[in-house]
């Protein structure tokens, strides 16, 4: 039994499995980020929806970046309190990695391109051709001339908006309707736990892929 946090982007979500099995989600999207308020009381939500006690719960997987850098801290130290709490398995995933799984599953002999909204004119990158990883996270910034490792491209992510006017031509489509979610942690983290994969809850920390800026463009 694992409880999935997703906390990225301006999406609060969190999920519950079992053995592979997507037993429910509940996910709030806001202009504000409502992750403080939110997350806590969602988590209690979903385990009262399906009758269970938190202590039923084997492990716990969060969303460690790249994405915002409130949501993120307010992801993981969520995660880091119910790990030490309960003394279960703890797996941190990447936010772009997750939301590649969910677009495999509509597209899954598409190449995907995940990218999410890093400020100016970068976006954070990952792309994917089935399980393969051929661009891995990182910020990078998109022009007429960005030259990606294959074509075409399937683009799911916040960042869609502003690279369709780059990105025009026919090698590019864009799904606007997959967006993070927890939902995209379940069979990653189920894969992980068998193989005995685990993180250290001590060590881990955010991937926000580059550095901090001070000022108001942080999110």
């Amino acid at each position: 039994m694992i409880l999935h946090i997703e906390t990225s982007t301006k999406i609060c979500s969190v999920a519950i499995s079992r053995n592979n099995e997507l037993l429910d989600c509940i996910e709030d999207s806001s202009d504000q980020f409502i992750h403080g308020e939110a997350l806590t009381v969602m988590i209690q939500e979903i385990l009262r929806r399906n009758s269970l006690e938190i202590t039923c719960l084997t492990a716990v997987s969060v969303a460690i970046g790249p994405g915002s850098y409130t949501g993120l801290r307010i992801g993981l130290a969520t995660a880091k309190g119910l790990v030490y709490g309960l003394g279960v398995r703890f797996f941190g995933i990447s936010s772009l990695e997750s939301l590649t799984e969910l677009a495999l599953e509509k597209y899954p002999k598409a190449s995907i391109a995940a990218a999410f909204d890093a400020r100016r004119d970068e976006v954070f990158l990952r792309i994917q051709q089935d399980r393969t990883l051929l661009l891995t996270d990182q910020p990078v910034i998109i022009s007429e001339d960005f030259n990606p490792p294959i074509l075409p491209l399937v683009w799911v992510g916040d960042a869609n908006a502003k690279l369709r006017s780059s990105l025009s031509d026919a090698h590019h489509v864009f799904a606007d309707d997959i967006h993070p979610s927890a939902k995209g942690q379940v069979r990653i983290a189920f894969n992980r736990f068998s193989a005995g994969d685990f993180d250290d809850i001590e060590q881990i920390k955010p991937n926000y892929t580059k550095a901090f800026y001070n000022g108001k463009v942080n999110s």
